[in-house]
């Protein structure tokens, strides 16, 4: 969006500087030919409309590309300089002292604009100031997405990584070393992560895309908001999901059937029971509804885990039963089975009247806390 408005404001920086000369040779040549004086006010007017504009112009484009990574205009502005400046210092003849004053910062911050509006803001933190603006900005933009994205990579992990805390750190750990795979996120791990001396490179480089650039910051972003997930004590599984465009959660029920079947989940058995008291709800069956199975696991992924002696009772008990006859109606099975029933006729009360979200909406659960 920034980019776009640069592009639009040098553009009409163009525009006006090409008007101005224009109307600076037909000053020229009105004095020449008639000398008349009205039409020399008139043009004069004219000029100082011009002058006033291409002021306002650089400004804004001062402030916008000085505090961005990305400088791809310097050529653009050297063009500009180049057209406009004899004509600016020749106009100046015409003007009094304000008017000579504003010409005279618009030919400075012509010659700042050709070596990328910088020389105004250097300072000691000024790389790092310029990569928290940009970093701020980006993270307003795209920070809604990011987060889908690893609420959604979380419930995808959590089939394998059960315990909250590692499956934050594995994930921190897969976004750090995404980031130190990229273009920039390469030179910034091999500098010792320093702000600094990324920003500096990036802006040295004679070849920038945008691509390179955002494609560092997101990943950068990515990492920062896996590390805050990381340091958060508790967090609420139960939240409005958009879920991926074309999910498959009959795959995703699937996979879990998998992962059971393999022992890649430690805790077979509970799994097991987790697996089979959702799979078996009649509710659950139908195409529209199986959505929720996504959600469901996302919850006893974290919350709903089995504890240690829970595990072993379990374990016990299904040494002299087979699992895979089991069902809810299974009165002598383990107390921390109850949960489990608990849970499912609640989902029934929760969800039998609700509106089911299709791929790529919201689903809205009202009453979600009851089940934490």
């Amino acid at each position: 969006m920034q980019t776009e408005e640069q592009d639009e404001q040098l553009t009409l920086l163009e525009d006006k500087a090409a008007r101005f000369k224009f109307s600076f040779r037909l000053l020229g040549k009105e004095e020449v030919e008639t000398n008349k004086e009205e039409v020399i006010t008139a043009w004069k007017l004219i000029l100082r409309n011009y002058v006033r504009d291409i002021f306002d112009l650089l400004n804004l484009l001062k402030e916008n590309i000085a505090w961005s990574l990305l400088d791809d205009k310097k050529e653009r502005f050297y063009q500009v300089k180049i057209e406009l400046e004899p004509m600016l210092t020749n106009y100046k003849d015409y003007e009094g002292e304000e008017m000579r004053k504003m010409i005279n910062d618009i030919i400075l911050m012509l010659d700042e604009g050709f070596h990328g509006f910088r020389q105004s803001f250097i300072s000691e933190t000024y790389y790092e100031d310029l990569f928290r603006k940009v970093l701020k900005r980006y993270r307003e933009e795209n920070e809604e997405r990011l987060e889908l994205i690893y609420m959604q990579d979380s419930q995808d992990e959590a089939l394998i990584y059960p315990d909250a805390t590692q499956l934050k750190n594995t994930i921190v750990v897969e976004r750090a070393n995404i980031l130190f795979a990229c273009r920039f996120g390469q030179v910034f791990h091999n500098n010792g992560r320093n702000i600094k001396l990324i920003v500096a490179y990036i802006l040295e480089q004679k070849e920038q895309t945008y691509n390179d650039i955002y494609d560092f910051l997101d990943k950068y972003l990515s990492y920062q908001i896996a590390k805050e997930h990381s340091r958060m004590k508790v967090e609420a599984v139960f939240k409005n999901i958009a879920f991926k465009e074309n999910v498959d959660v009959d795959k995703l029920m699937l996979k879990l059937k998998d992962l059971i079947e393999d022992k890649t989940l430690n805790a077979q058995k509970h799994w097991f029971i987790v697996y089979k008291v959702f799979f078996n709800k009649n509710w659950l069956k139908k195409s529209t509804q199986r959505l929720f199975i996504d959600q469901i696991n996302s919850a006893f992924s974290t919350l709903l885990k089995c504890s240690t002696a829970d595990f072993h009772e379990i374990n016990s008990y299904f040494k002299q039963n087979d699992y895979n006859e089991w069902t809810l109606a299974d009165c002598d099975a383990p107390q921390c089975c109850d949960i489990y029933r608990e849970i499912a006729d609640k989902l029934d009360d929760e969800f039998q009247d609700a509106k089911y979200a299709k791929p790529g909406t919201v689903i809205n659960t009202k009453k979600v806390e009851k089940f934490r």
